[in-house]
């Protein structure tokens, strides 16, 4: 045959190495197949141990779910046996890996050295093509490939290999045990790992548990709200200075017992001349010795009964205002801003409502945020956070940088003065309309979706 002559042929080299070439050096043909045998045997066992140490281990967090299986077998009883002493038997495998390794490149380099007699080429040729080669075999043959059909069935793998290394289990006990003793030597002066989790990571957990039907929705929404707790300032949650209800040093008993009966307030600032210069805290409670007090009787000295007051920056963080809280046994601290002035307050419910959401008061009565018209028109409060108006109309209005919380923050940003009622804002895809004013502060607003952009948009695409 035609191949036969061919001197690059797979066929001819092999049986002129074989039958010529073990004349030549006086060597047994069936020792030269020997070699190769052994060879690929090492290759072969190299492969059995990257395999199952990947099937093994990738069963390690299921080790729980397979203990309490009530169809285990023999392997599987096996597998949980070696699976409950981890360091012995990744011990166990390497070594058989190592060996495995060592017989390939042996007889590898054996029959290069053959080779090189019997053709009489380069040493350092021949041996460098041998690396090469051996290199790429081992990687594809031994490591990779088993590597990946373990991870994809690593059960099916782990109990087809469990028998043969549960026997290495318990002949290379003396040296796995002893190798499992020196790494747990060695970790001692190895700095221990840092977890690496993000909140990114814990964020994208909580939606996928959340598609699964793990969690609910307002359990998601409370870890994500833990996760950003860190990061939100105060500016963020307080009541803004505008809506703060504080007892005047000048105010009589009766004005304070109609403030407390008609906002429901526990705490409330106590200030001289003006909320720039806030003096103390007036706890309803200690108020309440008063309810039944006459009319006539003359104002009460107010600071006799105040309490210290808590100040802290806008700027500060919740969990570092938490950390406060429970020093300074308080639930209510003024926000002031670089120049000392009042900017609000923040209480213990704040914090709250910022991880778990809206909080009723006690009497179980909630004022509705907006109304809504069958004509898609909404009368929405000036003090509704733009985040809960982006979640009821499904738009997107602002951005981390944006300053204002609120609906009415949103429009003295874009009016930079005091809107007359009836005054119109377009905005994005909204018509904002000052529907009342008190005191010079927007009361309500009038909130018109513009659905002509939607409109169009969907007639193109029906088109």
């Amino acid at each position: 045959m035609e191949t036969a002559n061919d001197p690059f042929s797979i066929f001819y080299f092999t049986f002129a190495f074989l039958q010529e070439g073990s004349q030549i050096l006086g060597l047994d043909p069936f020792l030269l197949a020997v070699q190769l045998v052994i060879f690929f045997i090492g290759l072969a066992l190299s492969a059995l141990f990257s395999g199952s140490e990947v099937a093994f281990f990738s069963l390690a967090n299921r080790l729980e779910d397979l203990k309490q299986d009530e169809s285990l077998g023999s392997s599987d009883d096996r597998i949980i046996k070696m699976l409950n002493k981890p360091r012995r038997l990744l011990a166990t495998i390497l070594i058989g890996n190592t060996f495995s390794n060592i017989i390939a490149s042996v007889l590898a380099a054996v029959i290069t050295g053959e080779i090189v007699a019997f053709y009489g080429l380069s040493e350092m040729v021949v041996f460098t093509v041998e690396v090469i080669v051996l290199t790429f075999m081992i990687l594809i043959l031994s490591e990779i490939t088993p590597k990946i059909i373990a991870i994809n069935n690593p059960i099916k793998i782990s109990r087809l290999y469990s028998g043969p290394i549960y026997v290495l289990f318990i002949l290379l006990k003396p040296f796995s045990k002893l190798i499992a003793d020196s790494t747990i030597s060695l970790e001692r002066y190895l700095p221990k790992p840092v977890s690496k989790m993000t909140s990114d990571d814990i964020r994208t957990m909580a939606e996928m548990s959340e598609k699964e039907g793990s969690i609910k929705e307002d359990e998601r929404e409370i870890i994500e709200n833990v996760i950003e707790f860190g990061t939100t300032t105060v500016r963020e949650i307080m009541t803004s200075r505008v809506n703060i209800v504080a007892v005047s040093i000048d105010n009589s008993l009766q004005d304070v017992l109609t403030n407390i009966r008609e906002n429901g307030l526990s705490r409330m600032p106590l200030f001289d001349n003006d909320l720039d210069n806030i003096i103390g805290v007036i706890y309803a409670k200690d108020v309440l010795p008063y309810l039944n007090a006459d009319e006539k009787e003359p104002s009460l000295n107010w600071k006799t009964i105040s309490r210290k007051a808590l100040f802290i920056p806008a700027t500060k963080k919740l969990d570092d205002l938490l950390r406060d809280f429970q020093q300074e046994k308080t639930h209510i601290a003024i926000v002031v801003d670089e120049y000392g002035g009042t900017e609000g307050i923040v209480t213990m419910d704040d914090i709250l409502e910022e991880i778990v959401g809206d909080i009723s008061d006690d009497d179980g009565e909630e004022q509705d945020m907006y109304t809504r018209f069958k004509s898609g028109i909404y009368i929405f409060d000036a003090q509704v956070d733009l985040d809960d108006i982006e979640e009821i109309l499904e738009i997107e209005l602002t951005t981390e940088s944006d300053e204002f919380e609120t609906l009415g923050g949103l429009i003295y940003h874009l009016t930079e003065s005091l809107p007359n009622v009836g005054e119109r804002i377009l905005y994005k895809d909204l018509e904002l309309t000052v529907h009342s004013v008190e005191n010079n502060r927007i009361r309500k607003v009038r909130v018109t979706i513009d659905r002509k952009d939607e409109e169009a948009a969907a007639k193109e695409g029906n088109e």
